[in-house]
């Protein structure tokens, strides 16, 4: 039976992306217990269930993870396999190690009300917790556990399970990769601080963005330290980045020609199989939905962007642009920014 060892709740992020399998809202006391505070039996239990389903990941065994994923989400399980796949073709050959897991008690929580189960987790020792707010989750047990996957590109495998007939069963997949261009998320963390004293905001935003990916080890989990983060994110940040970019709140970036593109969301992602860091922008796709007109609108807002800010060419080998509109698949191109910032098109 695979045993737990101690380890650091960590995020990355998000990274590649995330299967949530939700049921009803819920209200009520939650409990959360952490792996120094659980029986053997339950550090046991969960650990084993956590690297079952990591091994059959690993190994890109569908069949395997089906029948280890709790009966309501089993039955629609394609969204999954694809995200099982495109993992295990990333960290084949690596070794697999339970780091942490959490025990969350909301088996009291009275079903269909309106509200998040928030679990508050204090680390045995200090003065730091974990905390979970997970939006949609029905009553019952669950837990929350951490496999790493060790190998030239270090990938998370976190996974949220939920108590079923008796044995733990998966309930959410939360699979991201720990280092980008060989560098982790501490590396990204110290480099957003450098270019934050260095004047170099929008830089500075990305790195931060990219260092909560990277710690995050999955959206609803956050920590002290992940606090501190985001926080140092938004004092740095430039004023049209201060309340973040969605598409609720999108930047105005000015075009050439008077064209203006809505700038939805600035980060990045490893490119290259993991080799480098690649600049990524969502834009409002407008009238032209694909073509020609709709590439050379998208390469347009990439120009205009590191004209307006030229400290985001340092750093990143590609600049990916992604046109989104309501009931239409994205709109992606991506250009070298050594040939943006030369000008061509």
């Amino acid at each position: 039976m695979q045993q737990l060892r101690s380890g650091v709740v960590r995020r990355a992020v998000l990274a590649y992306g995330a299967v949530l399998f939700l049921g009803s809202l819920c209200a009520g006391a939650q409990t959360c217990t952490t792996q120094a505070r659980m029986t053997a039996q339950e550090r046991n239990e969960i650990g084993s269930a956590a690297y079952t389903l990591a091994s059959a990941v690993l190994a890109n065994d569908a069949a395997r993870l089906r029948a280890n994923t709790v009966s309501q989400f089993a039955g629609n399980f394609n969204q999954t396999a694809y995200l099982m796949r495109t993992t295990s073709e990333r960290i084949a050959g690596d070794s697999l190690a339970v780091t942490q897991a959490y025990l969350l008690d909301a088996s009291g929580k009275t079903a269909g009300a309106g509200s998040e189960a928030d679990f508050a987790c204090p680390l045995t020792g200090t003065v730091s917790e974990t905390d979970f707010a997970i939006p949609g989750l029905p009553p019952g047990r669950f837990a929350f556990a951490m496999v790493e996957a060790a190998g030239p590109r270090p990938w998370l495998l976190a996974f949220l399970l939920q108590g079923e007939n008796g044995s733990w069963k998966m309930a959410g997949f939360y699979p991201h990769e720990r280092s980008v261009a060989g560098h982790d998320g501490l590396w990204f963390w110290t480099a957003a601080r450098a270019d934050a004293k260095a004047n170099k905001p929008w830089l500075a935003w990305v790195q931060y963005s990219e260092a909560d990916n990277l710690l995050r080890p999955a959206s609803f989990v956050s920590s002290g330290n992940l606090d501190k983060l985001r926080g140092e994110q938004r004092t740095a940040a430039p004023e049209p980045l201060t309340n973040g970019l969605s598409a609720a709140t999108p930047m105005a970036l000015q075009g050439p020609g008077g064209a203006v593109f809505q700038v939805t969301s600035l980060g990045a992602q490893s490119g290259d199989g993991g080799r480098v860091v690649d600049l990524v922008m969502h834009i409002e796709a407008g009238q032209e939905a694909a073509g020609e007109a709709a590439t050379a609108r998208n390469v347009a807002a990439a120009t205009a962007l590191l004209t307006a800010h030229p400290e985001l060419r340092d750093g990143f080998a590609n600049v990916f642009v992604i046109a989104d509109a309501s009931g239409q698949a994205p709109f992606v191109v991506q250009r070298p920014i050594r040939d943006l910032a030369a000008g061509a098109k």
